[in-house]
């Protein structure tokens, strides 16, 4: 068994595929087959189910591919654990970050971060906070900006900051009396993001909507905050917004937002144990923090809504 053989079966699991893991690992499908039942003969166990169409782990296999995710994130953090122990800020830092955060939040930090540290190259990958827990198990990125909180085991968690929620709607759509209270909105007039983001669970929540038909003519499935704002300025209706989205917004569409008092969403840092590259991570989140509005910085009494994240590790 080698470290080889180990990185094989992480692609397989996560691809679900020999053929595509194949073409990932640059490899024939056989050559790859054979490595599999080779590393299965020697541990003495079976991997995998090839009884499927989507090729998945075995009980054991979860196990032991967990292990593995573990042991190939290890020794590729060797040398960068190194350059901790030098204090040299240098090397790279592959972080992904929830979609309802990136298109926002990147912008304020990115420059003063690579202006800061020439040496440090960042490699952002837009994704769903469930392909970010999958990636940063299998070692292939070393971070992750997500809604928090999150108790897993082996994951370290940093909360950076905190962001309110808003209503935003058209004047003329206004259905509410003064003052505002969440049981006078119309859910037919809820625009949402697609199933699968933190972001709608978190919404679900705030409304008591969860197992609830969201009735309506049209309905629009997006993973965008921007598509829900544009959705609103043009049909109508209303959506809800964390609060660094509303800070691109235009004077005309800020006075279209009502703030929901007393809840709001943590935004934290995410990473393995011991990643050997603690020391980029710190200059990565102080450049964060930074960036943000003071006020955004403390709970100040206020509830933290739960991003529902569900996870086998």
């Amino acid at each position: 068994m080698n470290l080889l053989q180990l990185e094989y079966a992480l692609t397989l699991e996560r691809m679900g595929s020999f053929t595509k893991a194949a073409k990932t690992l640059s490899l024939s499908q056989p050559a790859l087959s054979l490595q599999i039942k080779n590393l299965e003969s020697e541990i003495g166990i079976s991997l995998f189910d090839r009884s499927k169409a989507r090729v998945e782990p075995t009980e054991q296999g979860k196990q032991f591919l967990l292990k593995a995710g573990e042991i190939v994130s290890a020794s590729k953090q060797l040398k960068d654990y190194a350059r901790s122990l030098a204090n040299t800020f240098e090397g790279t830092l592959s972080i992904g970050v929830i979609p309802t955060l990136s298109p926002f939040l990147v912008p304020l930090f990115v420059d003063e971060l690579i202006s800061s540290y020439p040496k440090v190259s960042i490699q952002i990958h837009e994704l769903l906070t469930e392909q970010i827990l999958q990636q940063l198990r299998a070692g292939d990125l070393d971070g992750g900006l997500i809604s928090t909180p999150i108790q897993r085991q082996g994951i370290e968690v940093q909360p950076l900051f905190y962001e309110s929620f808003y209503f935003y709607q058209t004047d003329d759509q206004k259905k509410w009396s003064e003052p505002f209270q969440l049981t006078n909105m119309d859910l037919r007039d809820l625009w949402l993001l697609e199933e699968g983001n933190c972001f709608r669970d978190q919404v679900n929540d705030i409304c008591s909507i969860h197992d609830r038909e969201i009735a309506g003519q049209l309905k629009y499935y997006c993973s965008s905050i921007d598509s829900l704002i544009r959705m609103v300025d043009h049909y109508g209706g209303i959506t809800i917004l964390p609060e660094l989205t509303t800070l691109s917004l235009d004077a005309n569409q800020e006075k279209d937002l009502i703030l929901i008092p007393d809840k709001i969403r943590e935004i934290g840092f995410i990473s393995r144990k011991l990643s050997g590259k603690e020391h980029l991570i710190d200059v990565l989140c102080q450049s964060i923090v930074q960036c943000v509005p003071k006020r955004m910085k403390e709970k100040r009494g206020r509830e933290v809504v739960s991003p529902g994240i569900k996870t086998d590790w």
